[in-house]
């Protein structure tokens, strides 16, 4: 399965600044949040819920969703036992992601 999805950074902004650290917290592990940079945390959004779209059964938590970077920078993602290989773009006000569900 594949899932993408497409991220305007104005309006995570606005819903982070809206939901201030908790929003954060709900939505992202410690680990994820080592990079503040709101293109970097968007791009991750965006991979989460790219994720959800190519994994239906995925739960409630989008923290159960983590995205990794390898030491080469390249990402994936993982949601309980199943893997994802992901790519992370962004273009001016925009992130997109998109995640196949390799097992």
């Amino acid at each position: 399965m594949i899932g993408i999805d497409l991220v305007f950074i104005p309006e995570f902004d606005r819903q982070r600044e809206l939901g201030g650290e908790s929003f954060l917290r709900r939505v992202f592990t410690s680990a994820e949040l080592r990079n503040l940079e709101s293109a970097h945390l968007a791009g991750l959004w965006a991979v989460k819920e790219a994720v959800i779209k190519a994994c239906p059964e995925v739960g409630e938590s989008l923290t159960e969703i983590e995205v990794r970077h390898d030491e080469t920078g390249r990402p994936s993602a993982t949601c309980g036992t199943h893997v994802f290989e992901v790519s992370i773009a962004h273009h001016g006000d925009y992130a997109v992601a998109i995640a196949l569900l390799v097992d």
